[in-house]
């Protein structure tokens, strides 16, 4: 078995629990050591069942004393990237994904992606690394994601599609085919 660190004790990190418990009980693959969290007043609490061992500082020190792989969960993709950038030198990035969601085997996925339950991603697609693909997410054949994209709930990405890097894409959205869909520019929707 593995040990795990998940960055972001919020919302996501506890679907992420959810997700790798779920993993689990499927086959039996990590073990949560606990939380990285940047928010000083979640330092040494319990969150969700586990331990907030500390900051993203802590990262490599940690690593040093026990082997382990880490996800990061912030549902926000500058953030995401911020915290992999602050990081260079950690190469551990695990992908998440839920038993019940489907991936062709010809698509390809990056590191320290993570795949919610019943996503679905077709044939000859890449997705970049630290993507987070929200329930019910439909990938088609032939796409391809950046880096640090959030598609969330319900989004469906037709045939052909290209998405930049830290583009969010929200719930219940269908991108027509042979599309770039390029970054949000409004404020709070870039992911």
């Amino acid at each position: 078995m593995k040990n795990i660190v998940i960055i972001g004790a919020g919302d996501l990190g506890k679907e992420v629990v959810w997700l790798i418990e779920d993993i689990n009980k499927v086959y039996p693959t990590y073990v949560i050591l606990g939380f990285l969290d940047d928010d000083p007043e979640k330092r040494d609490e319990e969150f969700f069942g586990y331990k907030v061992l500390g900051t993203t500082e802590l990262l490599e020190s940690l690593r040093k004393k026990i082997p382990f792989c880490a996800v990061i969960a912030i549902q926000k993709g500058a953030d995401r990237k911020a915290i992999a950038d602050a990081h260079p030198s950690f190469c551990e990035w695990e992908t998440i994904v839920h038993p019940a969601a489907v991936v062709a085997p010809e698509s390809k996925l990056g590191k320290g992606s993570i795949l919610f339950p019943r996503v679905t991603i077709s044939v000859d697609t890449t997705v970049g690394c630290f993507n987070l693909l929200y329930i019910n997410a439909t990938i088609c054949n032939d796409c391809c994601l950046g880096d640090y994209v959030s598609v969330m709930t319900g989004a469906v990405v037709s045939e052909r599609v290209r998405i930049s890097s830290r583009t969010f894409v929200p719930a219940g959205t269908c991108i027509g085919p042979h599309t770039v869909f390029p970054d949000q520019i409004e404020e709070g929707r870039k992911a």
